[in-house]
């Protein structure tokens, strides 16, 4: 019998973006999932609507895999959509960096393996993630004699990518490529520059570009004379190997990047 919004019984906010709002329920079999549903406000907004709608559907495309967070089901409550996903225990990566870090740096670089097998996925399925980020990336570390799962999430922003460039202006300003922030220009490349961004700031809990206004962090962002300060000075025990993919993801020029996300995972493979 397919699960329905209504039957679900709410526990807790999970989280609130600017599309959709996280809760916490249980479901009639007394298992715990996360409904996920479209802020009441966007309910007539057929454009937001179907950006909610496209990224449900490609998770659903995407699914099984044991990197990307499963849909359950999908349905409407009255005219707001809503999708059921599964829950999984623990912090979501930002959480983890601020509140456990010593953690965070215990596991980096299989959570990096980990969230780079979900993005490889999906690229050699032909998405677009477009938001990779450390809120995006679930880390559940329950099972005390195995190492922690880790789920990558949240396809609102994901486009299915037919080849060539195109141009979009979306995801998380901090995060985006240099040629998106000039041109809008969007490729695989542009989820290798946040992934660059994401692995900076878990090695060392800082951002590779920060200032004082998004002005500054923009610019510093696409200028080629900016150098971003190596992983490696801010945090003295990451391995050459590490520091070098995390440079190489943050290169200016997207044709200097890692040609693909598998590559990338290879090169984390022989760690």
């Amino acid at each position: 019998m397919r699960m329905r919004r209504s039957q679900m019984q709410e526990l807790k906010k999970i989280a609130q973006g600017g599309l959709a709002r996280l809760f916490l329920a249980s479901a009639p079999s007394g298992g715990l999932v996360v409904v996920r549903e479209l802020h009441r406000h966007h309910a007539l907004r057929l454009r937001t609507q179907r950006h909610f709608l496209r990224g449900l559907h490609i998770r659903r495309r995407l699914s099984p895999h044991p990197n990307i967070v499963a849909p359950l089901t999908w349905g409407y409550n009255g005219i707001i959509p809503y999708e059921i996903i599964e829950y999984v225990p623990g912090r979501n990566l930002h959480e983890m960096i601020l509140h456990d870090y010593d953690n965070a740096q215990t596991q980096a670089l299989h959570v990096l393996r980990e969230t780079a097998k979900a993005i490889a996925y999906m690229h050699d399925s032909n998405y677009l993630h477009l938001d990779v980020k450390a809120e995006n990336v679930l880390v559940d570390n329950t099972r005390p004699d195995a190492p922690p799962v880790v789920k990558l999430t949240d396809f609102d922003l994901s486009r299915r990518f037919r080849g060539g460039r195109f141009r979009l202006r979306c995801g998380t300003a901090s995060h985006m490529a240099p040629e998106q922030l000039r041109r809008g220009t969007v490729t695989f490349a542009n989820d290798i520059f946040a992934y660059g961004v994401m692995a900076y700031y878990l090695v060392t809990r800082k951002m590779p570009f920060s200032a004082f206004s998004l002005e500054e962090v923009r610019r510093q962002q696409v200028s080629e004379s900016f150098a971003v300060v190596e992983p490696a000075k801010l945090s003295p025990g990451l391995t050459p190997k590490l520091n070098w993919i995390i440079m190489r993801c943050l290169e200016k020029d997207p044709d200097q990047r890692f040609p693909n996300m598998a590559y990338l995972l290879q090169e984390l493979g022989r760690m």
